[in-house]
């Protein structure tokens, strides 16, 4: 599979497996975890452009912004438990 095939797949996965992901550090780590359990026969070079990749989309997406995947989930869930 070529890189950008898998830049692809991650990214479109990425609110699944990043999901309560804070922070760029843990979402490289994530990926690079995905990319050895799904791809462990990428190159060193291959591997880096990847997660670079993929890290890209998410910042193009605005992964890493405060409101991302906060809020109504977290308010929602802590009104029901109030009552």
């Amino acid at each position: 599979m070529h890189p950008k095939s898998i830049i692809d797949q991650l990214a479109n996965q990425a609110d699944e497996f990043l999901e309560g992901v804070t922070s760029r550090e843990q979402a490289r780590a994530a990926i690079s975890e995905m990319i050895t359990l799904h791809h462990a026969t990428l190159s060193g070079r291959d591997r880096t452009a990847v997660i670079d990749g993929v890290m890209a989309v998410l910042e193009e997406e605005g992964f890493f912004e405060a409101s991302h995947g906060e809020g109504a989930e977290s308010d929602g869930g802590e009104e029901s438990e109030e009552r």
